[in-house]
């Protein structure tokens, strides 16, 4: 990982993107059980699966990204479900590679 520009790494964008739109899915989701809400077994089910899809998606996303050489895996141990962290790659687990480090810095020259 060459850049610590929170703004510029492509991992940081898409995961946060994605855990605030699952966030969002889950609440609206919550309001279909109104008597019991988080606690209702259809309710945690729902839940279960929307967590367990999106970090596989994630994940597979981000390995993909890995093989067309853009992003890399982090130094440190992260992983997608485990939230967010306050690191350059945001708890995803990845940061630019350096050829798309390259790319952006020559683009916003």
């Amino acid at each position: 990982m060459t850049s610590e520009n929170h703004e510029t790494q492509l991992a940081r964008i898409i995961y946060h993107r994605m855990l605030s739109t699952m966030k969002f899915t889950l609440d609206l989701e919550e309001q279909k059980y109104l008597e019991k809400g988080r606690l209702d077994d259809r309710y945690k089910f729902f839940k279960k699966q929307l967590m367990s899809q999106t970090y596989d998606n994630l994940r597979s996303l981000f390995k993909d990204l890995e093989a067309l050489k853009l992003l890399e895996p982090t130094s440190y141990p992260e992983d997608v479900k485990d939230g967010y962290k306050p690191t350059s790659s945001g708890g995803s687990g990845y940061a630019n590679a350096q050829s798309l480090d390259k790319w952006l810095n020559s683009v916003h020259e």
